[in-house]
């Protein structure tokens, strides 16, 4: 049963991805026509599951930058106050915060680029024999490259176009955003110490409480 329905969205899938191929008489013009429109099919599938990743993330996310600028912010003032013990393990536990979130935000990132693969594997069952000449000969390349020389750049130069197009379009316009604006405390800058000379009064009214960082 599960073959059957594979079997037939595959074949569905298929026939919509080689259909844009189809549209010229000429095969070298509809190869490439094809393959702008398969990069364009790339990016909005990516846009999309970006979109809903960063959506279930969302609260997870932000716990996690919440707490990296929380910690940060202790460690700070913790220098300011000469605290070197609190300073040491709030800084510690800043870093992990931040390294967590910096991990995930690169396989949330990664969201964008996965249908790239998939669409190389669809290409290899169609276009597995195609070669293109090329004006000089490359070590370890030749004189021929296949498909993906032409998918790959066109991808690229359509994800260029797409990154100007985006703060145009209402849906895209505006990333899923986590940080200050979700309720997160405001992160103290090193600017602001040299600035003002020490540690401005609005940031001790953040404090949590003289056990976590004596004044």
């Amino acid at each position: 049963m599960f073959e059957e329905i594979w079997l037939q969205f595959y074949e569905w899938l298929d026939t919509l991805l080689i259909a844009p191929f189809r549209a010229f008489e000429i095969p070298i013009v509809g190869f490439y026509f094809g393959t702008f429109i398969l990069c364009l099919w790339c990016i909005l599938l990516g846009e999309l599951t970006f979109r809903v990743a960063a959506v279930v993330n969302r609260s997870y996310m932000n716990k996690l930058r919440a707490q990296a600028v929380k910690m940060h912010n202790l460690s700070i003032k913790a220098i300011v106050v000469k605290d070197k013990e609190n300073f040491r393990a709030c800084n510690k536990e800043a870093n992990e915060a931040f390294g967590k979130y910096f991990f995930n935000m690169i396989t949330q990132g990664a969201a964008f680029l996965w249908p790239v693969p998939f669409a190389l594997g669809w290409m290899s069952t169609r276009f597995s024999g195609l070669e293109f000449e090329m004006a000089v000969t490359l070590p370890l390349i030749g004189d021929t490259v296949g498909f993906a020389a032409v998918l790959i750049p066109m991808y690229i130069l359509c994800r260029i176009f797409w990154g100007r197009l985006k703060p145009h379009l209402y849906f895209f316009k505006n990333d899923p955003r986590v940080g200050i604006d979700e309720g997160e405390e405001e992160m103290i800058k090193w600017e602001d110490i040299n600035k003002h000379r020490g540690l401005p009064e609005r940031f001790w009214q953040n404090q949590d409480g003289p056990e976590s960082v004596r004044r």
